[in-house]
This record gives structure tokens, C-alpha cells and sequence, in this order.
């Protein structure tokens, strides 16, 4: 396990909670399969001692066009709601290292760089992006994350059990949409059992 490292992207209540702006605004039915991958995520972190958490915080209707009254434009907005706190599921996990962004990628966040150029010294030759939402921040950070690690004997997968979006978006192809995109690019998209020795 000492070769792997685990990425884990925005496990928030904005995200992934019932009282969550996303459930508030798609409803709870839309969060199965993020409910069902944070139980997955609880199981299966402990196995790995390589692990980072990347977490949003982001500006007011940053992600509507700049509409301040949309109901989702205070997603992960800090101070306003409890969207930035970390999901009950996941809470008291200890993480190698912590970072906040303000974009998509996690590679936006300068800290969170230094973090993979330490674990490429150290000898991790997989890394593991994990979280959500599966087509935004999760690709973003995937496609960031093989980029920056071209050149190296260094992989990079996309965890399948762990990381998941709103039902709608299996539904109408662009979770499918983003695994072929991932795929054209060397990200592996793989299940837990299939990544770990």
C-alpha cells in the first residue's frame, strides 16, 4: 500500500448530505449512489495509509452564471451553510494531508502540487483520485493529476466504488461520457479491488 496514494475529493455536505444544497435542490433520491460510495469510502480508507483530502470552498453563484439567487449558488459557500462541512460518514478519518480549493482540479491548489511531487519522492507509483461529483471535480483533478505525472512511472486511476455523482448523471450519459474521456487520457478507472495489492 505504500505505493498508492489516495485522493479523496470533496466529501462535503454541500455534495453528499441530505441537508446539503444539492439534496435540497435535486432532491434525496438523487444522492443514492453518493450515499451508497460514502459508505464504501468508510470501509476502505483505513486500508490505505497514503491519503489526502481535498475539500471546496467556493464564491457565491461561482457555478451559476453569477446568479446569486439561484438556489445552488451558495453550494460550498463557507460561513453560509453547512455544505462545507465534512460529511457525518467520513468524520474523525485521519488524512496525511488536508487542502482547500477554489476550482475544480485539486491540482489548483499550490499546497495540494507539493503534496504529489512529496509522494512521487517517497515512491508512490499509484494514485487514486476518489470522491465527487464524478464528472466535475473528480475528472478535473484526474485529468490535472495524469498531466502532471507524464513523464513518471507514476499511474493514475479513478477509483470506481469510490467515487459517484447524481443518479440524473448515469442516466443521461455524462458519467459514461467522462470515463471514455478519462480512458483516451491513461486514467485507469478501476474498482477498489482491482487498484489494491
Amino acid at each position: 500500500m505504500n505505493e498508492i496514494s489516495l485522493i479523496l475529493v470533496d466529501p462535503q455536505a454541500g455534495f453528499c448530505s441530505r441537508s446539503g444544497s444539492l439534496a435540497n435542490y435535486y432532491g434525496d433520491e438523487e444522492l443514492a449512489d453518493i450515499q451508497e460510495t460514502l459508505s464504501n469510502l468508510k470501509r476502505c480508507l483505513d486500508e490505505v495509509p497514503r491519503k489526502h483530502l481535498v475539500t471546496s470552498e467556493y464564491a457565491t453563484a461561482q457555478f451559476t452564471d453569477g446568479n446569486s439567487q439561484h438556489p445552488l449558488a451558495n453550494l460550498c459557500v463557507p460561513l453560509v451553510n453547512l455544505d462545507c462541512e465534512i460529511a457525518a460518514e467520513l468524520e474523525g478519518i485521519q488524512f496525511l494531508s488536508r487542502h482547500i480549493k477554489h476550482e475544480q482540479s485539486a491540482l489548483s491548489s499550490i499546497e495540494f502540487n507539493s503534496e504529489i511531487e512529496n509522494d512521487l519522492e517517497s515512491g508512490v507509483r499509484h494514485f487514486v483520485v476518489t470522491g465527487f461529483l464524478f464528472e466535475h471535480c473528480v475528472r478535473a483533478t484526474a485529468q490535472d493529476l495524469i498531466a502532471k505525472v507524464s513523464g513518471s512511472s507514476a499511474h493514475v486511476s479513478v477509483c470506481r466504488d469510490l467515487s459517484a455523482s447524481r443518479i440524473e448523471k448515469y442516466g443521461n450519459g455524462e458519467v459514461e461520457a467522462t470515463i471514455e474521456k478519462l480512458l483516451s487520457l491513461g486514467v485507469g478507472y478501476k474498482s477498489w479491488q482491482e487498484i489494491k495489492p
